[in-house]
């Protein structure tokens, strides 16, 4: 998989950002439970090479993983309020929402009451769910400390509509396409691209053994 960010702005300069993709893909694994053998994030794209547990969960996946790197960048660059992104949090349960402008996904007692009763999906990733709010939280703080809170220092964040795909044909064709991502931060001309943080090789949490 291989998907742009819109008219390839190189939103992925920024360190923060890639961590907010990194953490979105390893949302996305939880919920979608899918084979994650590579990926990269670079400057204004990522690959990714990874199987689903069925075809028609890919499109499923890219919409998912597309939508909160997204929403996730553009609330860290107050594009988003705080309301949409808890609203999107809550969304990864089963489609519940806050009732309140007020209330946040942090201590909501009527809300949390309601959700452990009904014993669904965001009782049981509750604690993945809250902290993964105080690490946006962090990463905001980060970007106004670092560039001054309200500046523009991007444009909104978006991605090309579209993403493009290759049905792996066989072993000889898995390794290739492993090797073209590993190799990739030296093929754009990163610095360094033999330490580059943001690629598979670094994550062995997210990585299934081929």
């Amino acid at each position: 998989m291989t998907f742009n960010t819109q008219d390839r702005v190189k939103y992925f300069i920024e360190p923060i950002f890639c961590e907010v993709f990194v953490a979105c893909l390893h949302l996305s694994k939880i919920f979608y439970k899918f084979d994650l053998y590579a990926f990269v994030v670079l400057l204004e794209h990522a690959h990714l090479l990874l199987r689903p547990e069925e075809a028609k969960d890919l499109s499923k996946i890219m919409q998912f993983l597309k939508r909160h790197v997204s929403r996730q960048i553009n609330y860290i660059l107050n594009f988003e309020t705080e309301e949409a992104i808890c609203k999107s949090l809550l969304r990864l349960g089963e489609g519940n929402v806050l009732k309140s402008r007020k209330d946040k996904i942090l201590n909501i007692p009527k809300l949390n009451k309601n959700l452990d009763q009904k014993q669904n999906k965001y009782s049981i990733y509750k604690g993945l769910i809250e902290n993964h709010y105080k690490f946006l939280q962090k990463l905001k703080w980060e970007v106004n400390k670092k560039y001054g809170q309200g500046q523009n220092i991007f444009p909104k964040f978006r991605w090309q509509k579209s993403f493009r795909d290759h049905y792996i044909r066989n072993r000889k064709d898995f390794d290739e396409h492993v090797k073209y991502i590993y190799n990739n931060p030296a093929k754009h001309k990163i610095a360094n691209p033999e330490s580059y943080k943001y690629i598979f090789t670094n994550y062995p949490e997210l990585i299934t053994e081929s």
